[in-house]
């Protein structure tokens, strides 16, 4: 599956022509040794290829890749812990506070140069015609440095992103209570429910949520913060209360990605073929589905 999440944006930027030489122009480098991390633009294509950029119709699918140095906190304990127990000896006392903070510090800028990497990608695509940016990524903190290095490539980014929260949580628990979802949606097999009280919450999964437990639940208080549904019965994911969605599914691309691919193709061109039916058939149906869907949680 080429996206697993998706968090949404209604975008208002228009798609300046020279998009893809922009990117490359913030392409992703390596951290240094002294840099606890980097971000940048980088193919979104298989091996082999090396455009910014991969186009259908009007939708653009871009990548990033970040890069974070990684230092166990044991490591970073033990060397403080070696350095106060050397002043203690020297000093005949033990340092402050504020001398096991300059400890700490000199602690990461010692073992930074010779920390691991760990890197991940987050895919994106964007949808002018629908006014949709579109980022494979559920984590807050991805999303935000994202959309902030996208802002400064293109020089300004207008976007906007619907409301969740409390008024949210009603209306999924609301489908729940009678059974059924919004028009075009359908109830599918998993939902998490909170108490607001207590917070405690249950998770069901692989269950009709017109199950009489569940509505059990919802007579004693709790509230459906997540939920999982059904599009044209084919597309399924799950929305949270934050409006992200987790966990798409797509029967299609996997119908498409077995009989279209030919299998005579050069194993890079295969790949290429692949990713073009994903990006089509996902893109297509996320803007068929989202209009529907922000107008019911409006």
């Amino acid at each position: 599956m080429l996206f697993s999440h998706a968090t949404i944006f209604q975008l208002a930027t228009a798609l300046p022509d020279n998009f893809e030489d922009l990117l490359a122009g913030q392409a992703f480098e390596p951290c240094t040794a002294f840099n606890p991390s980097s971000f940048g633009w980088i193919s979104p294509l298989p091996e082999g290829f090396d455009d910014f950029t991969r186009a259908f119709g009007q939708r653009v699918l871009f990548c990033a890749k970040v890069e974070d140095k990684v230092i166990p906190p044991t490591a970073i304990k033990d060397l403080v812990s070696e350095k106060t127990t050397q002043f203690t000896r020297l000093e005949g006392n033990r340092p402050s506070t504020k001398q096991k903070q300059q400890f700490k510090e000199a602690a990461l800028d010692e073992l930074l140069p010779r920390a691991l990497c760990k890197h991940r990608k987050i895919l994106a695509y964007i949808d002018p015609q629908a006014g949709l940016l579109v980022i494979n990524s559920g984590a807050a903190t991805d999303v935000e440095r994202f959309v902030n290095y996208l802002r400064m490539t293109l020089g300004s980014l207008e976007i906007r992103r619907a409301d969740g929260g409390h008024s949210v949580v009603h209306l999924y628990t609301q489908w729940v209570r009678r059974g059924k979802a919004p028009e075009g949606f359908d109830l599918a097999d998993a939902c998490n429910l909170i108490d607001p009280e207590t917070n405690a919450s249950v998770t069901c999964r692989k269950v009709s949520l017109r199950n009489s437990e569940i509505l059990t639940h919802l007579d004693a208080g709790k509230l459906c913060a997540q939920i999982r549904l059904t599009w044209a019965q084919e597309l399924s994911f799950t929305i949270d209360k934050d409006l992200i969605i987790r966990q798409l599914k797509y029967d299609a691309l996997t119908d498409a990605t077995e009989t279209d691919a030919a299998e005579d193709l050069e194993p890079e061109i295969r790949a290429l073929a692949e990713l073009d039916a994903q990006f089509a058939l996902l893109s297509q149906e996320i803007a068929a589905f989202y209009p529907k869907l922000a107008q019911a949680l409006s």
